[in-house]
């Protein structure tokens, strides 16, 4: 990408690698992320869930940090060590910043102790959050299944119009935690 991109136009132009993908388990990554096995590298699924679109996404926005098999491991909280192994592995990777206010977030929900986990992106302006996230769920009266704006519907290469909820309604008042992206 080129350097004079702004995060949100890096996060507009990887989207369509995501186009037509549905929610589900047996994760299918476009060829272009790093740090993760081949055999779910172009398997022809089309489905993603929430951690492993989080991750593959960001491999695409920040393709010269360390992406590595054992911090994707991290990532996927799979060794049930870290319950904020997303928000742990960002840092560690120097994508994330020291600050706070408008911009984009990684972010990691739990309805209780390693129970009802959802990892997804959120540009917050004004107090207000846009989510992109993958997902299967009906918000809004809007049927969500793959990568997608929250309460808007398909993730498409444009921003759309942030939708009138902050910080609370995006997390359901769950547990959290977030961490800023750093920009470019």
């Amino acid at each position: 990408m080129a350097d004079n991109q702004t995060l949100t136009e890096r996060i507009l132009h990887a989207l369509p690698s995501w186009k037509g993908y549905s929610y589900g388990h047996k994760a299918d990554m476009p060829s272009c992320v790093r740090g993760v096995p081949s055999k779910i590298i172009d398997t022809g699924t089309k489905q993603i869930d929430c951690s492993t679109f989080t991750w593959g996404i960001l491999c695409q926005l920040y393709p010269d940090a360390d992406w590595t098999f054992s911090l994707y491991k991290k990532w996927q909280m799979w060794d049930r060590k870290d319950l904020w192994g997303p928000i742990t592995v960002a840092k560690k990777l120097g994508i994330t910043a020291d600050s706070d206010g408008d911009g984009w977030y990684l972010y990691q929900v739990w309805k209780g102790q390693w129970e009802g986990g959802h990892s997804f992106l959120a540009c917050e302006a004004g107090g207000r959050l846009l989510v992109l996230e993958a997902t299967r769920s009906k918000r809004n009266g809007i049927d969500h299944n793959g990568v997608v704006w929250r309460a808007v519907g398909p993730a498409e290469a444009y921003m759309p119009p942030f939708p009138e909820y902050g910080e609370r309604d995006a997390t359901r008042g769950y547990v959290y935690a977030k961490t800023k992206l750093r920009g470019v």
